[in-house]
């Protein structure tokens, strides 16, 4: 039997903040499902919480939630046998966008001094109108546990909803979707018991979805009820672990390694963290996004939350849940949501002492790390400050001296000796032709070089400028004074007093080709090098500007020169004979030209360096 129908009004501000939740809240339609199964686990929770205080309730029933298409009437009913609700809470938590039966739960709670709170998921408000973005009608039946008459709310989520008496209604809540035309794909059992694995998989109480074969229930859930991120990780094998990762990463190959962290203290989360066995070229773009799902007490939020840790480690996959976010929070809160940023820098934090772990205990396993996110780590030591000496620590580095092994800064440094402040290196393309670049005999006789050999290596050094104390200097740079002792000071001031005419005339003839022309007293087998000046970005640096369509900044190259090598008496002796013959400018020029092979690029005019070196010859 039902009672006279009751029209009521929204409150003023809904019908603003309606629109907002229907077009604009959600990315993708499907989560609605999530937030009307999220209300009903949060009404199965409060009668639970109710039963423990009430005994006279019946405690053998069975929770449950069931999700019913009928495809003859086109509607999707989401039930539960929960708390329920009388007209009064209807019209309160339905007809208020802002109002929450579970925040009103809570604080109710919180006031009586109750303990064994339970967790609490859905947000009726919000979420609840979610349901409008694949409904052009909501019907809630709804009778609480213990009441004897039943309510129905209806609305088409315009400026009105009406709500009536109903007798005959079963204890809990259904909500009847009429769904819009276009939205038919959510009548299907197979696509709504994917979305409920997919979103839901991990609410505390089985959720059927009704087959379209018959009108009986299934007997298995389709939710698996295991949230496999929250137990202790001894309770739950390797191959469970693995398997989870396959599933969740799409991924062929078990992790290289996992982490499995519950944060306690003034934010409590848990985390399950992979490191990948291998990359995909789109995990160095630097839009990629994380594999990192966001839940909220069982309920996934989001399916790429990359808040959760800094760019540089978008390798990892995994699943992290928190108690303490709310369900329907936007990305944009999410990222500058407080909890967001101390769950945050515990990953962080974590996923570095897994790395420093791997790196002393599983040397091999680490090798297959840095082969693969190398280049990340690198990125990371641009761009995070807070973390840039552990991650230096991290690096793994090719030297003059390592053969076909890579050692790691400290390593280096270690095997230096005591009185030398420096770490030299060169930077290109291919270490093996780094390793007998004639830069490598400007560091000093037996000195270990650091080759560097990726374009991320030049960002990386820009801001990385020393290493245990001791600082980076680049061998393609100018050295300053401060690079020398002073037994080679007096060397380059020697030869610099003795060949000055030499000097002028070849800075005359190369002109705006070299900013100086001056002696380096390090070389020892090779007659000159080109360097750049101490504030330019490298080759490498610039060839990255030039891949992004950037200003790219010219050149500032010195010619240092070997004072020691017989070319310089040869170009000596016609600057003194024949200076104005044209011979000793030809020489110059294959000089110069020569330095620029040695540097790794090509002669300013090959051509003409050929027939130079021809006449040369001949």
């Amino acid at each position: 039997m039902s009672h006279d129908t009751r029209k009521l009004k929204f409150k003023a501000e809904t019908r603003k903040v309606l629109d907002i939740v229907i077009n604009s809240l959600y990315s993708h339609p499907d989560v609605f499902l999530r937030e009307l199964i999220s209300n009903a686990s949060d009404a199965l929770d409060r009668l639970r919480f109710k039963m423990l205080t009430s005994p006279e309730l019946d405690g053998d029933r069975e929770f449950r939630i069931e999700v019913i298409p009928d495809v003859v009437n086109g509607t999707l009913t989401v039930r539960d046998n929960g708390i329920g609700m009388d007209g009064d809470e209807m019209t309160r938590e339905l007809g208020t966008i802002a109002g929450s039966g579970t925040r009103n739960f809570l604080k109710k709670l919180q006031k009586a001094g109750e303990e064994g709170v339970p967790e609490l998921i859905g947000q009726f408000g919000v979420g609840f109108y979610s349901g409008f973005m694949v409904a052009d009608r909501i019907r809630v039946l709804s009778r609480p546990v213990g009441g004897d008459t039943g309510y129905v709310w209806e609305s088409t989520g315009q400026d009105t909803f009406t709500l009536k008496e109903e007798k005959d209604l079963p204890e809990g809540t259904d909500v009847v979707l009429y769904l819009k035309g276009n939205m038919k794909e959510y009548l299907d059992p197979v696509r709504l018991a994917g979305i409920v694995r997919r979103y839901s998989d991990f609410i505390s109480y089985p959720v059927y979805v009704k087959s379209g074969e018959d009108d009986k229930w299934k007997n298995e859930p389709v939710n698996s009820m295991k949230p496999i991120w929250t137990k202790p990780e001894e309770e739950v094998t390797d191959r469970e672990y693995d398997e989870f990762y396959m599933r969740l990463s799409f991924d062929l190959q078990k992790p290289l390694s996992r982490l499995v962290f519950h944060g306690e203290g003034t934010t409590e989360f848990h985390a399950l963290l992979y490191i990948p066995a291998s990359r995909t070229v789109e995990m160095l773009l630097p839009d990629y996004k994380t594999g990192i799902r966001l839940f909220v007490r069982k309920v996934m939020i989001e399916e790429e939350a990359d808040e959760l840790l800094p760019r540089y480690l978008r390798f990892i996959r995994g699943v992290v849940e928190s108690s303490d976010l709310p369900l329907n929070i936007s990305r944009e809160t999410l990222q500058e949501n407080r909890i967001i940023r101390v769950i945050r820098n515990a990953l962080t934090g974590k996923v570095i002492s897994r790395l420093e772990e791997m790196l002393s205990n599983d040397r091999a396993k680490y090798e297959k790390f840095f082969d693969a996110f190398g280049e990340l780590i690198k990125e990371g030591i641009y761009s995070d400050e807070k973390n840039r000496d552990r991650l230096a620590d991290l690096l793994l580095v090719w030297t003059s001296r390592s053969g076909d092994g890579r050692k790691t800064l400290k390593e280096v440094v270690d095997g230096i000796p005591g009185e030398s402040g420096r770490l030299y290196y060169v930077t290109g393309n291919d270490r093996k032709e780094l390793a007998s670049s004639p830069y490598i005999e400007s560091a000093g006789s037996g000195r270990e070089v650091i080759l560097f050999d990726s374009p991320m290596d030049e960002f990386m050094l820009r801001v990385l400028g020393e290493y245990g104390g001791r600082k980076l200097v680049s061998l393609m740079k100018e050295l300053g004074d401060e690079d020398l002792t002073e037994a080679e000071k007096a060397e380059r001031k020697h030869a610099g007093e003795t060949y000055a005419g030499l000097l002028e005339f070849m800075k005359d003839v190369l002109g705006e080709r070299v900013e100086a022309v001056r002696f380096s007293p390090r070389l020892r087998d090779v007659p000159c090098i080109l360097v750049n000046d101490r504030d330019d970005p490298g080759e490498m640096f610039r060839n990255v500007l030039k891949t992004l369509d950037h200003e790219v900044p010219k050149a500032k190259r010195i010619l240092e020169l070997n004072p020691a090598h017989p070319v310089l008496d040869r170009l000596q002796e016609l600057y003194l004979e024949d200076r104005s013959g044209g011979e000793l400018e030809n020489r110059v020029m294959i000089l110069f030209d020569l330095g620029t092979v040695m540097a790794g690029g090509r002669p300013e005019n090959p051509s003409e360096f050929g027939k130079r070196v021809a006449s040369l010859l001949s």
